[in-house]
């Protein structure tokens, strides 16, 4: 029984450690400006993503948008947040462990800008 517990206990441990929030709590990873507007920035990156064989998925932010790739376990890997400015668009990309993280999604981000 006493197993089954920490067994839970770790498996909860670590979902929370992916949390959106507990993501977004990192340091950032890469931040900046494209005269994109949200729209045209977050459907390059995305779409360059989920080429590569990533599942993406969105949620809507306040004047912008979140590109999130989930972890198998629950939670995620990365978080791109766009939002619209007078100029186009400002970014800023987390990687939850970023030492363990592909760079192809920071290439993206630069090559999308």
């Amino acid at each position: 029984m006493k197993k089954i517990g920490l067994t839970i206990f770790a498996i909860l441990a670590l979902t929370g450690c992916k949390s959106l929030d507990s993501v977004r709590s990192k340091q950032p990873v890469d931040t900046g400006v494209t005269n994109k507007n949200v729209n045209e920035f977050s459907a390059c990156v995305s779409s360059t993503w989920a080429r590569n064989g990533t599942s993406v998925t969105s949620l809507p932010l306040e004047n912008g948008i979140s590109i999130l790739v989930p972890q198998a376990m629950g939670g995620y890997d990365v978080v791109l947040d766009v939002t619209g400015n007078d100029a186009g668009s400002s970014y800023v990309l987390y990687e939850r462990i970023p030492a363990l993280t592909s760079a192809l999604y920071e290439e993206t981000v630069k090559l999308c800008r």
